[in-house]
Formats: C-alpha cells, sequence, structure tokens
C-alpha cells in the first residue's frame, strides 16, 4: 500500500508543475530572449542498470632472468650470446623410458644434456674491473642456457647454466672464467710481389680418441660466433686470405692435438700439408716458406682459345654443351669457339663435351665425349680444336615374321644385341657402341670407328645367333646385316647326381663365354635334372651348386651338342 500511495502522490507532483509551467508568462524567463517552438514531448530515457564490478586484473609474476658473471683481468670488451635450447619431445621420452627401465648406457644421465641451441640472443656485458657482468637478462622458459662471450684479443667465456627449480620464476645465476685461446699465429716466409695474393686452408687434426674429439669439438659453437670465417675453413674447405706483409691469426681453434695447413697460389696450386702441434690455451707461431713448399714453384695460369666441332664439319653438334673443371658450363659460341681463362699451368685440366639425343631419329654422335688440356711448359695462351667423333651406323635388318618369333621366345631382359668387331688376330671380339636404336625395319647400332662389324642376338644365354658381317668405312652409308633361325643346335639338360642318387635343390647357373649377356639359373628338380634349353654353338660355362657338397664348374657346350645332355656328379 505505502508503495501505491508514493507512486500516485508524485504522479500529482508531476502535473502541478507542468501546469505551472504552460501558464507562466513568456518574458518572465528569461528577458529578451527569442520565441521558440514549444518543447516536443519525450519519453524518459529507460533506466540502464550500472555495469558489474570487473574482477581485478591478476598480478604476473615475473619470469625468469639470467645473470652470469664473467670473471677476468680487465674489465670486459666485447660481444656475449645467450643460446636458449630445446629437448624434442622424442627425445625425451626415450630418455624417460630408458631410465625407467633401467638401461644401463641408453643415452646421457642428464636430460639436459639432450638439449640444443634452437635460438641465439645477444645480450650486453657491463664491464666491471674484473671481467663483466651478464644481465640480469629476460629469458623463455628451457631446460639449459648455453653462454658465450669474447673479447678481441681472443679470450672467451663458455658455459651451460641449468635452472635450479622447473617454475622458471626468479634469477638463475651463474659463474664462469676467462679462458686463453688455443690458435696459431702463421707468417709468409719467401713471397714475392710477383707471385700474387695467398690463401690458407685449414684442416682439424682430430685425435683418434673420441672423448677427446669431442671435448674438442665442444668449442665449435665459440669459434662459429667469433670467427665465422675460420668456422667455414674447418668445415668445407673454405681458403682464408693471407694479409700480404701481416700475420694470419687463426683463433681461436677447437683444442685437437694439431692443425693442418695448407699454402694455397693466386693460380690455384696447393702446397703439401704442414702439420702444427697445438697446445690448449696457447697461440703458437708458425713460418711457412713458399720456396719450400713449391718447390716447383707457384704456379702460373693459362688461357685457352678452343673451337668444338663436328667429325666431318666445321660446327659443333646440334645441342652440345661444354663443360670444364668442375662441370662449371664453358660458353660455346655457335661455331664452336670458346674461351677459358685460369687454367692451371701444372696439371691437367678436364673437359666434356654432351650432346643430347633426339627423340625421333638417330643421334649424330655420343652423349658425352671427354676432351684433356695439358699446357706445354711456359705457355701462357693456348689454342686447341677438339672434334667430336661421328656416329656411323650397322643396321641389322628384321621383317615382322622375326620380330614376333623374337617376342615369343625370350623373356626379359632378353632378347640381348651385342656388337662385335673382327680383329686383325682372325677373331671376333667386343666393340663398344653407343646406341642401340629400335626402328622400322630392325635395329640401328652406332659405330665409332670404321672396320669389320656383325651382331649377336641372344633369346637367351644359350641361345645366341650371329648376324652376316659388314664393313662400316669412313662414309656415312649404312652397313647392313641380317640373320636367321635356324634349326642348328639342341635341346639341353643337366642331370645333377651323388652316388648314383639324383640331386633334389642344386642351383645351377649357366653363363656364356659372351661377357656381356646376362647369366641364368635355375635348380634341379625331384630327378636332379634342370632344363637348359635350346644351346647354341657359342661357349657354355655352368657352376653347380649344392648343401654338403663341392661345388662343380665346367664347360658343357660340346657336351649339349653331343647328346642333349650334362651329366655332373658331386662329391
Amino acid at each position: 500500500m505505502r508503495h501505491r500511495a508514493w507512486g500516485g502522490g508524485a504522479a500529482a507532483l508531476v502535473v502541478a508543475a507542468l501546469a505551472l509551467w504552460w501558464l507562466w508568462p513568456e518574458d518572465a524567463a528569461v528577458p529578451d530572449a527569442p520565441p521558440r517552438a514549444p518543447a516536443e514531448r519525450a519519453e524518459a530515457p529507460t533506466p540502464v542498470s550500472p555495469p558489474p564490478p570487473m574482477a581485478p586484473e591478476p598480478v604476473r609474476a615475473e619470469g625468469l632472468r639470467l645473470r652470469v658473471v664473467l670473471r677476468g683481468d680487465v674489465p670486459f670488451q666485447g660481444e656475449a650470446r645467450v643460446g636458449v635450447t630445446s629437448i624434442s619431445d622424442a627425445d625425451r621420452h626415450m630418455w624417460e623410458v630408458s631410465k625407467r627401465e633401467g638401461r644401463a648406457g641408453a643415452g646421457p644421465e642428464k636430460l639436459e644434456d639432450l638439449a640444443n641451441v634452437s635460438e641465439w640472443r645477444s645480450v650486453e656485458v657491463t664491464p666491471s674491473v674484473t671481467g663483466g657482468t651478464l644481465g640480469p637478462v629476460p629469458v623463455p622458459a628451457a631446460p639449459l642456457y648455453r653462454v658465450v662471450a669474447w673479447a678481441p684479443d681472443g679470450t672467451f667465456w663458455l658455459g651451460d647454466v641449468v635452472p635450479e627449480s622447473e617454475d622458471f620464476t626468479g634469477v638463475v645465476e651463474a659463474v664462469l672464467s676467462a679462458r686463453a685461446p688455443t690458435g696459431v699465429r702463421v707468417r709468409l716466409m719467401g713471397g714475392r710481389p710477383e707471385y700474387g695474393p695467398f690463401s690458407l686452408r685449414v684442416v682439424r687434426g682430430v685425435a683418434q680418441d673420441v672423448r677427446d674429439a669431442e671435448r674438442a669439438s665442444e668449442l665449435l659453437p665459440v669459434v662459429r660466433h667469433v670467427a665465422p670465417d675460420l668456422a667455414s675453413a674447418l668445415a668445407d674447405g673454405t681458403a682464408l686470405p693471407f694479409p700480404v706483409g701481416n700475420p694470419l691469426e687463426l683463433l681461436p681453434l677447437p683444442p685437437d692435438s694439431a692443425v693442418l695447413l695448407q699454402l694455397q697460389s693466386t693460380a690455384g696450386r696447393v702446397s703439401k700439408r704442414v702439420e702444427v702441434p697445438l697446445r690448449e690455451g696457447r697461440v703458437e707461431p708458425v713460418v711457412l716458406d713458399v720456396d719450400e713448399l713449391f718447390p716447383e714453384g707457384v704456379g702460373q695460369t693459362v688461357t685457352l682459345r678452343g673451337k668444338v666441332e663436328l667429325e666431318g664439319t666445321f660446327i659443333p653438334p646440334e645441342g652440345a654443351r661444354l663443360l670444364g673443371p668442375g662441370d662449371e658450363e664453358v660458353p660455346l659460341a655457335a661455331d664452336g669457339r670458346f674461351v677459358v681463362s685460369g687454367l692451371p699451368s701444372w696439371e691437367p685440366s678436364h673437359f666434356r663435351v654432351e650432346v643430347a639425343s633426339p627423340l625421333s631419329r638417330r643421334p649424330v654422335a655420343a652423349t658425352e665425349q671427354s676432351f684433356q688440356f695439358m699446357p706445354e711448359p711456359g705457355v701462357r695462351d693456348a689454342e686447341v680444336t677438339w672434334r667430336v667423333p661421328a656416329y656411323r651406323w650397322l643396321v641389322l635388318r628384321m621383317d615382322g615374321a622375326m620380330r614376333a618369333q623374337m617376342e615369343a621366345r625370350t623373356q626379359k631382359p632378353y632378347p640381348v644385341f651385342v656388337l662385335q668387331r673382327w680383329r686383325h688376330d682372325t677373331q671376333w671380339g667386343l666393340a663398344s657402341a653407343g646406341a642401340f636404336i629400335p626402328e622400322e625395319d630392325g635395329m640401328a647400332v652406332s659405330i665409332l670407328e670404321p672396320g669389320r662389324y656383325r651382331v649377336l642376338v641372344s633369346f637367351s644365354v644359350h641361345e645366341v645367333y650371329a648376324s652376316t658381317a659388314a664393313d662400316v668405312g669412313e662414309g656415312s652409308a649404312d652397313g647392313i646385316v641380317t640373320f636367321q633361325v635356324d634349326v642348328e643346335g639342341s635341346d639341353c639338360e643337366v642331370l645333377v647326381t651323388a652316388g648314383r642318387k639324383p640331386v633334389f635343390g642344386a642351383r645351377v647357373t649357366a653363363s656364356s663365354d659372351v661377357s656381356s649377356l646376362p647369366p641364368a639359373w635355375g635348380l634341379t628338380d625331384a630327378q636332379g635334372r634342370w632344363r637348359l634349353g635350346r644351346v647354341r654353338p657359342f661357349g657354355l660355362h655352368l657352376e653347380v651348386e649344392a648343401e654338403g657338397y663341392a661345388p662343380w664348374t665346367g664347360e658343357v657346350s660340346e657336351a649339349c651338342r653331343r647328346g642333349g645332355e650334362v651329366r655332373v656328379q658331386l662329391e
């Protein structure tokens, strides 16, 4: 009831106030005020609830920070970096399983020993009278932090810092002591202005003891940060430039038992290796005598001007490419001319001419031809003409019936085609052929030099047919040969026995005296037999092996021709 009475009184007061305002004279409001239109009625604004109180943001705990004291004899001047490490889930799982199962020697004793640096961060060091202080600097959570710092004189600091707690808050502190670098200071003796600048190759003399080698390799991160050029020289053999008139300092080096140095001249000639013993924390002086290391001279470079031609023409083969030392492509003009500078005068330089094989016609030359250039003593400019041998062709004619018979009677990798050349000692010998090109009416075989040739057609290792012979001369005309599948030869079987009893499962291998033919092999059946098939009049060699017996070998082509059976007695 109170609530309703209060509401009615309030409404009456509002109506009375509106009536009084309406009847009040206009000039009694504000003198000289301009006339105003009556105010429009407006809806009363809907009350807006105040927003709920916001919960205070939680106060974040301060993250992990790293502080390292670098002890030294003088105020620190140099650079420092912190390596943030990580451990892969697979490595962590394997380590935990190994330790849980008690596997002896399965991985390191401490998990952090599996950590690898995934990020390096440059950090500031505040100098002090006795070195300096790194940080405190904020660092992300990590199982281990690797600290590397170095000064211009080669002094360095290296160490791993492991957080003691796993909440990764607070300050992790450590103290590292200065370490003197291991290295060499190389001086050149006997260098002359006409020799030009030298360079130096550096090779680690890694200890045979694995523990010593691993200990020395632990300093490789320092080398990569302090002297990246030296690190590249140690890793991939990059030659370091040798400053004229000044010693070359190689530091820091891993504290191996020795370091191997090789002097390289401007022409690219490399001396023998000089082994320098190392002592950890010492910089060894080394003198390299140019006259002693290069008894035959530092060498000169030669400029080669040449021309590549296809045999019988004055232009290079179509699509030819010239590759020089190191397989670097040498620009080849349309007429085949080229220029190569900086070739060594003391050793041969090797070149290759590559010729692309066309898809729809015979190639004009071998796909690759090698050439060698060895300059005469004292020559600085040389000229050569290299001719690529052009292919000649021997064509084996085969009609459709011959092709069908060959396909029906052979199994892969047969048929096999072999080129033979007539030798001066009245016998046929194997000849090299760069290409066997199937054609509509036969097989075209490439010939590299004139001579008398024939083709062997092998249906199997023991069934080989010889074609007729043809003379291929200097001209471009093809040599034509044919062959026939005749009835000469007979089927042959191998019978393997031991003590008059057949040997089951003996392995029989048949190979031809034509060395390029793949051998055939099989196992004897319950009667001790293995069927060879038709044996043609070419040499046939057998090898028989069975468990518990001595192996047997022999030439069997004559036995096959006489009776169609080869009897093998194992002992």
